[in-house]
């Protein structure tokens, strides 16, 4: 990932994942607060089954609680994600090869492990009392269908396929979300393979943010891009607003210019905090 700027600026990047045919634009930008807090990150084949097999990593997480707490979860989410794919593979008796038939199941089981470890990270480095639970949304990429993890209500992941806006995950809250999540993806023909939003056990090491949401959605040919966002785009600009604004500059704009004058679109609309965003385009245009 390329990137300009520094800690404390609005940052752009952009890059190709040329294993998966597909880019992806970067922008955060920090309006009128003093700095960036919300984390964002892209990783192109982040693991050892890559290549042959391509995964590729992108999440957003949001700075309400603060930069330190929003980037490390981020910057080290990836890290942990790796470290139990590799961990599987060096097992006597992968979980994988055991339930064959179950892979939403475990990759639900790997990323709530690697959300609990970098958690766990930083209870070690913060002040007791302080909340570590930061809201963010996980993309994991692969040449058949997605991963997408969401934790908190402020961060969304939404899918555009033909002329339909998708959101495919949902505020992962105590309440039922489960049987809403596969009624949007089914409603426009999706197909949901599993989903996971621990209600019974809801809070994560702190008292503030439920356990993430975890759902794996098969990937369609009609699919164009998908979107990794904070709440500084979505409290302003809805999901269908914003596909529209892509679809119209898709052939005649870079992944990097889609994502900033997307980021400036919130601002124009009455964002004053960060915008900090991912558009991940499954075609290269």
């Amino acid at each position: 990932m390329s990137s300009s700027g520094n800690e404390h600026a609005s940052m752009l990047a952009s890059g190709i994942c040329s294993q998966m045919y597909m880019s992806y634009g970067i922008a955060a930008l920090k309006g009128r607060c003093p700095a960036l807090a919300d984390g964002v990150v892209a990783v192109p084949s982040f693991t050892l089954m890559s290549p042959p097999m391509g995964i590729d990593y992108f999440a957003v997480s949001d700075g309400f609680f603060g930069a330190y707490t929003a980037k490390h979860l981020v910057k080290r989410l990836h890290v942990a994600i790796a470290k139990g794919i590799e961990d599987e593979l060096a097992a006597d008796t992968p979980r994988f090869l055991e339930c064959p038939d179950d892979v939403d199941g475990w990759w639900r089981n790997l990323v709530l492990d690697a959300f609990r470890v970098v958690d766990d990270e930083l209870i070690a480095r913060v002040p007791s009392g302080v909340p570590v639970g930061s809201p963010a949304v996980v993309a994991l990429v692969t040449k058949d269908y997605l991963v997408l993890a969401s934790r908190g209500a402020t961060c969304r992941a939404v899918i555009y396929s033909n002329e339909d806006a998708v959101q495919v995950t949902s505020e992962c809250r105590p309440e039922p979300s489960k049987q809403k999540e596969q009624e949007n993806v089914q409603g426009t023909g999706g197909h949901v393979l599993g989903s996971s939003c621990n209600q019974e056990d809801h809070i994560l090491f702190r008292p503030y943010f439920p356990k993430p949401g975890v759902l794996m959605v098969q990937r369609e040919p009609r699919d164009k891009f998908l979107i990794l966002a904070t709440g500084g785009l979505w409290d302003h600009v809805s999901s269908a607003e914003a596909g529209s604004f892509i679809q119209t500059r898709l052939h005649t704009s870079s992944p990097t210019i889609l994502a900033k004058e997307l980021a400036e679109l919130a601002m124009r609309k009455g964002s004053l905090g960060n915008v900090t965003l991912v558009i991940i385009l499954f075609n290269n245009f």
